[in-house]
């Protein structure tokens, strides 16, 4: 009976990872292409760091640059080389495996990753696996670390003793965050960097976690550096907040039940989605943009991305701070504007909060839906 009860629960266990898997594929793309649009560096400043139009002659890491050496070589060399333009109207001296400026929507990345000639379709799902792996760690781990503190404490449903209660939660998502955060990064850095053969760097998640060890530090670098430490806690910890406990902190500050007035709740409910994308975006922005740059104390190969980076930041501050200083404006309004430097503005901060609060309003209308269709009956 024992092997009967193992086996059922090996194979429960084997479809919910399939499906999730499943899951993790069709989400991947968008996801990839959030991941771009907030790391991306987009400064107002252009102009001091674009060159001027040089001979024509393509840049070697440029796939154009080959057919421009077949055609130097046969003599056909009086095709005029149109120079291309960036978001800002200046030539856009970028090499073949960078993608261009990327516009907010996540469509139009995911086209451009699919059309681009070193990147392909293949591309929307690069992290996919790592991503997946830490979903199913995590969904283990959590609750089973979350039980044994309670156990520990004396804390059982219907004990009454939510404070506690909400603490062991907070603990457990915090702790668990902390152990995974290496494959956070690795996805990262697989998302992030070009996808072309030539420029590389990274091959899959083992042979990432042995070269981010290899030349950052370590694992110990990964886990205490205020560099990565700082940002996981303060992620995790608002994460646990805004998504653990959320029906209490509805009830303890509206004093609204969710079974007397359940209209009223589903407002709360959307405004407290709201709040939660609004606080948590900036610092999740801040903190894929420090993962995905290296902080090497040796260098063995390039870190070529498929989007530009920012210098390297300091910390979170400092990242904060230079996002807002520099990059507060968007691709469209660098277009029209170009030439005017020193705006500042947050919109740097929120790369698909517009898709993220729609897709509230659409829950919250669909929850609506599902209440008249069950009073119906």
């Amino acid at each position: 009976m024992d092997e009967l009860d193992t086996t059922q629960a090996a194979l429960e266990l084997a479809k919910f990872a399939g499906f999730r898997f499943l899951t993790t594929l069709v989400a991947n793309p968008f996801n990839v292409a959030q991941t771009l649009l907030q790391v991306q560096h987009l400064p107002l400043a252009v102009r001091e760091e674009r060159t001027p139009a040089s001979d024509g002659t393509p840049d070697p890491d440029d796939p154009a640059y080959y057919e421009y050496l077949r055609a130097r070589h046969t003599g056909r060399t009086t095709r005029v080389v149109r120079a291309t333009t960036d978001h800002s109207g200046y030539v856009d001296g970028r090499p073949g495996y960078e993608l261009g400026a990327l516009d907010s929507g996540k469509l139009s990345v995911v086209r451009k990753l699919i059309g681009h000639p070193t990147e392909g379709a293949l591309s929307v799902f690069k992290g996919a696996f790592t991503q997946w792996t830490y979903d199913m760690l995590h969904l283990l781990l959590q609750p089973t670390l979350e039980g044994a503190l309670n156990e520990a404490l004396g804390v059982y449903d219907g004990s009454g003793d939510a404070v506690t209660g909400a603490l062991t939660l907070v603990a457990s998502v915090v702790a668990v965050g902390w152990a995974l955060s290496p494959l956070e990064l690795v996805r990262t850095r697989l998302v992030v960097q070009a996808a072309s053969p030539i420029h590389r760097k990274y091959r899959g998640v083992i042979h990432t976690l042995r070269t981010v060890a290899r030349e950052e530090g370590g694992l110990r670098s990964l886990y205490f550096s205020p560099f990565h430490l700082i940002p996981t806690l303060v992620k995790h910890t608002l994460d646990a907040v805004f998504r653990g406990l959320g029906a209490n902190a509805i009830n303890v500050i509206t004093n609204v039940d969710a079974y007397e007035h359940p209209n009223m709740f589903a407002c709360c409910e959307l405004l407290w989605r709201t709040l939660s994308a609004v606080v948590m975006l900036p610092i999740d922005t801040v903190r894929t943009r420090l993962q995905a740059q290296p902080r090497y104390t040796q260098k063995e190969v390039e870190f070529r991305t498929c989007v530009p980076l920012a210098r390297p930041y300091t910390g979170m501050a400092n990242c904060l701070w230079r996002v807002v200083a520099e990059e507060g404006r968007g691709v469209k309004q660098m277009r029209e504007k170009a030439s005017n430097v020193g705006h500042y503005g947050l919109r740097g901060l929120y790369p698909g909060l517009s898709v993220q609060v729609m897709a509230n309003f659409l829950v919250f209308g669909l929850g609506f839906i599902g209440a008249d269709d069950d009073s119906a009956f």
